[in-house]
């Protein structure tokens, strides 16, 4: 039987695209996971799981419905005749039509942030890429492959942007070293955190320029969300993930767009689905509390 299309996020009305502040951008794209299979299914997860949030933030006092809705963009399909770079490319175009919005991006696997960056920015020279991921993603190329979810933020930090990652614990000695002796790469370890939990979110509060926030839920501890490819212990905790939302919507930082990236939906419902959905949620409202706190509202 043919599954009903996903609902709009938060089953709220759908915006015309260009009466919207924000817009939600599914990407089900799925080529080079490593490990554990699925994350093309996370978009349409996300979006089904959030139809069962409340649309009332109580933490931050907003109203979801109260307060306008977004734009649920339909999503971009894979075609597998394409090559990958075709598709960011047209991740890209999609995005650069209408970059005056905040973007929230629904993956897939962690390759496609390239894709939104680059259609959200003219040149990424300036562009500051927070990361909240199990692994470092700075391999040159992994099983033979330059774009991959695993060599992500090196393409980004090649074209020029400030890499800044959270809760990494999984990495290669190659990507160590490179960490060492790069530039533009600050790299915040699990098991650093803990005593050095204040000074991080410090950090982030005096970032400014162009922002973008990348979340792979295998950053998040595997007992939040273990429905993803790549699991890994020692992950963030929910209270910690939301002090990174709340340090960087308090910041200087022109925060640009969002993306909560290789999620797996859990293979009995509804299991961490509505996990996921809440993360990308508490994103959204992050994010619009600092928009009315920056607009006087």
């Amino acid at each position: 039987m043919k599954q009903e299309p996903p609902p709009n996020f938060l089953d709220l009305p759908s915006l015309a695209e260009a009466d919207s502040e924000a817009v939600i951008l599914p990407l089900p794209f799925e080529r080079t996971t490593s490990y554990g299979k699925g994350a093309e299914g996370g978009p349409d997860a996300i979006l089904r799981a959030s139809c069962q949030i409340e649309l009332f933030d109580e933490e931050l006092g907003i109203d979801f419905e109260a307060s306008g809705g977004f734009h649920t963009a339909p999503s971009v399909q894979d075609d597998p005749e394409r090559s990958i770079e075709q598709y960011l490319k047209q991740v890209a175009e999609k995005v650069r039509a209408i970059r005056d919005k905040f973007f929230l991006a629904l993956g897939g696997e962690h390759t496609v942030t390239y894709g939104v960056v680059e259609g959200l920015v003219e040149s990424l020279d300036d562009l500051t890429i927070v990361m909240i991921d199990a692994h470092a993603d700075l391999i040159d190329e992994l099983e033979g492959r330059r774009w991959s979810h695993g060599t992500v933020a090196r393409r980004l930090w090649e074209q020029g942007c400030r890499v800044l990652q959270i809760g990494v614990r999984s990495l290669s000695r190659e990507e160590h070293d490179f960490i060492k002796a790069g530039e533009r790469i600050e790299t915040w370890y699990a098991h650093e955190l803990s005593g050095k939990w204040q000074n991080l979110l410090a950090r982030l509060g005096d970032l400014s320029g162009p922002l973008y926030l990348s979340v792979d839920v295998d950053g998040l501890d595997p007992s939040l969300i273990p429905s993803t490819g790549t699991p890994q212990p020692e992950g963030l905790t929910w209270r910690q993930t939301m002090d990174v939302f709340g340090a960087l919507s308090k910041s200087r930082a022109q925060w640009l767009g969002a993306d909560v990236v290789e999620f797996v939906p859990s293979p009995q419902s509804p299991g961490c689905d509505i996990t996921a959905a809440k993360l990308a949620v508490k994103l959204a409202a992050y994010w619009r509390k600092r928009n009315r706190s920056s607009s006087g509202l």
